[in-house]
């Protein structure tokens, strides 16, 4: 079986809008017969993206309850960070100079398992591919 890492964002648009580019990463995914995983935290930060946009008024509860059925619905593997996970995602946080270390569980996640890494985020993308040379991160707006 093989992984491709995931970030929250590519859930939470997929589940409020599929854009040609979320289609063609499912695809891709469904073509090539990947599980997509995550660290356990991803399920956290899809709430959390929901709720922020229901308590904004960018979309009712139903509407709430509705994108994440739709985001549990990916089958999204959820694999439980420890100790090993957490100090590599600081470690890489401090190589990219980042002020928290959410978005760098995923690559230290894709790192880990060896696989490629996908995201909506283009700056950490950019940064990851231009200033690291990690092939392995992808921006879904490749596709």
């Amino acid at each position: 079986m093989s992984y491709w890492v995931v970030d929250a964002n590519i859930a939470v648009q997929t589940a409020l809008n599929i854009t040609d580019n979320l289609e063609s990463f499912w695809d891709r995914v469904d073509r090539e017969q990947v599980t997509p995983c995550a660290p356990r935290l991803w399920l956290s930060e899809t709430a959390s993206a929901i709720r922020f946009l229901c308590s904004h008024k960018e979309i009712s509860s139903d509407e709430a309850g509705e994108a994440l059925r739709t985001i549990h619905g990916l089958r999204v593997e959820i694999i439980n960070e420890d100790e090993e996970l957490s100090l590599r995602a600081l470690e890489l946080a401090g190589k990219l100079n980042q002020s928290r270390a959410y978005d760098v569980f995923y690559l230290a996640l894709a790192e880990n398992l060896a696989v490629d890494f996908w995201t909506l985020d283009e700056r950490l993308y950019n940064r990851c591919r231009k200033d690291f040379k990690l092939r392995w991160v992808h921006w879904v707006g490749e596709l």
